[in-house]
């Protein structure tokens, strides 16, 4: 790997754990927040930006993999799958309908899992719970 490379995922994991301290953490005045836990609606906006994000991440693996996987692709993909092609397949291949490898196909479902579970949390949270309560 290049050294820009290595620098480039050595500061973005940087930026990322510092945001999340700086974000989730009372730092008293460096951040504005002097208890546990933070604000409230600090943890709502946050759950909806992770909500958000798993979101694009289940929209590019549609994309790369489940709906070429039902509909099939053409030659311009087979540098893709040629790619994948020795890692462990547990959905068969038919024809040109290739299916994502078995550690994307694991990986999606728990993404997947990830983002209905904190849609629901998001919603609840979003919500007074008085809402909910029927007259």
């Amino acid at each position: 790997m290049p050294k820009a490379n290595k620098l480039a995922v050595i500061f973005i994991g940087l930026l990322f754990g510092y945001y999340e301290i700086y974000r989730w953490v009372p730092l008293g005045a460096w951040n504005g927040e002097f208890y546990w836990p933070v604000k409230w609606r600090q943890r709502v906006v946050g759950m909806w930006i992770a909500v958000s994000l798993l979101m694009l991440w289940i929209g590019v693996h549609l994309f790369d993999w489940w709906i070429p996987y039902l509909h099939g692709t053409g030659s311009e993909r087979e540098g893709f799958y040629r790619f994948y092609s020795s890692r462990t397949q547990v959905l068969p291949a038919i024809g040109r309908h290739h299916p994502p490898d078995a550690g994307h196909a694991v990986l999606d479902f728990f993404v997947l899992l990830a983002l209905v579970l904190s849609s629901w949390a998001a919603i609840v949270s979003s919500y007074d719970g008085n809402r909910f309560r029927r007259s």
